[in-house]
């Protein structure tokens, strides 16, 4: 029984680390079957089992490990001692003052363990918490690409195709008037082009500015391959546009102006005091550009909308309301994130925004924004 009993102890000491509370067992069950045969042999297991308690659980555990050692090494030792409690108590002292010294060394080294894998811990969950701060950045700064060029491309795309087909139907009785809506078509295009490189510009290396503020030279060399005749206009719009700021409120009526060019009928009111937030004023425009764009894309011949912009102390409402929408269906090439990016925009500034058919036929994009949000007055 006491080869077994030691067999037992020396499975417990490999497993220690995995299983500690396996070698306190195999103590226990020592100090009863090896202790009064090979009093000597409990040394090594018994300390062993304390310091790996401590160390590889916990310190609460270290310490009822510690106490039902020194229990089962007292009844051991009363044992061996045939009742003599001198003698038992002789015969355990050594030894649980071993045991003491291995629990208090134990508990010191599992408390900087633990410390050390606590603060590895934390840096895990930081490293997880930067990384998906940074997937959520890169999200939202896709969305707010995603919003601007599609702003940027519908809007420019649909008043050119509007001015070509417009020039299309006049080139035969009216020359000049087709070339001078093919050049408002150039003017539109370069103007969205130079836009789109704004947008896209923190897509790639910041743009090197000189000392007057021109673009460097390898930017403008990057950009030469657009042809000799529009190469010098399409950079000077870009240099211009990268420093220009954004769209606001002396931006409205010409966007206005571009519709109507485009031969839309537009009937602009404007009421109140406008805002100075350049966000709110980024928003309007946005809001506007869209709405006037899904109205020229949408709304049947003749094309009259109403735009209605007022100001007051509490609210901005914004409303854009065409005659109607065509009575063919024409078929959307868009991805439908017209109407979502508006409300996005909106939504931002803490306001709500309507789009919709309206009683009279037509179809109607109102947008409100409460000014007590925006701490305006």
């Amino acid at each position: 029984m006491a080869i077994a009993g030691a067999a037992l102890m020396a499975v417990g000491i490999l497993f220690r680390r995995a299983h500690p509370y396996l070698l306190v067992g195999a103590v226990v069950l020592g100090f009863i079957l090896v202790f009064p045969v090979y009093g000597s042999l409990m040394i090594v297991p018994a300390v062993v089992a304390t310091y790996a308690v401590a160390v590889y659980a916990s310190v609460r555990s270290a310490w009822v490990s510690f106490g039902v050692l020194a229990v089962a090494l007292g009844v051991a030792s009363v044992i061996v001692a045939h009742g003599r409690l001198a003698d038992a108590v002789g015969m355990s002292l050594s030894l649980g003052f071993l045991m003491l010294i291995a629990t208090l060394i134990g508990v010191n080294v599992g408390n900087r363990k633990r410390y050390v894998e606590a603060l590895l811990d934390r840096a895990a969950q930081l490293a997880r918490e930067r990384d998906q701060q940074a997937l959520l950045a890169t999200i939202s700064e896709r969305a707010r690409i995603a919003r601007e060029m599609h702003d940027i491309v519908a809007h420019s795309l649909t008043v050119m195709v509007a001015l070509a087909d417009g020039a299309d139907a006049t080139a035969g009785r009216d020359a000049d008037r087709a070339r001078a809506a093919m050049r408002q078509v150039a003017e539109t295009g370069r103007t969205a082009l130079a836009d789109m490189r704004v947008v896209l510009g923190v897509l790639a290396e910041p743009v090197e500015l000189g000392e007057a503020g021109e673009l460097g030279d390898g930017e403008v060399g990057a950009r030469s391959g657009e042809g000799e005749g529009g190469a010098g206009a399409a950079q000077a719009d870009a240099s211009r546009a990268l420093l220009a700021p954004q769209p606001g409120n002396d931006a409205l009526r010409p966007l206005i102006e571009s519709f109507r060019g485009a031969g839309m009928v537009v009937h602009f009111t404007v009421s109140g005091a406008p805002v100075t937030d350049t966000g709110v004023q980024v928003m309007i425009f946005r809001v506007l550009q869209e709405a006037l764009t899904n109205s020229l894309r949408y709304a049947p011949n003749p094309k009259h909308v109403a735009v209605t912009l007022g100001f007051t102390q509490k609210e901005i409402r914004l409303s854009v309301n065409d005659v109607g929408q065509a009575q063919e269906r024409i078929p959307s090439v868009g991805s439908g994130r017209g109407v979502i990016g508006m409300r996005e925009r909106v939504a931002a500034f803490g306001g709500t925004l309507e789009a919709g058919p309206t009683t009279a036929g037509g179809w109607q994009v109102l947008a409100r924004v409460p000014l007590s949000a925006r701490g305006e007055s």
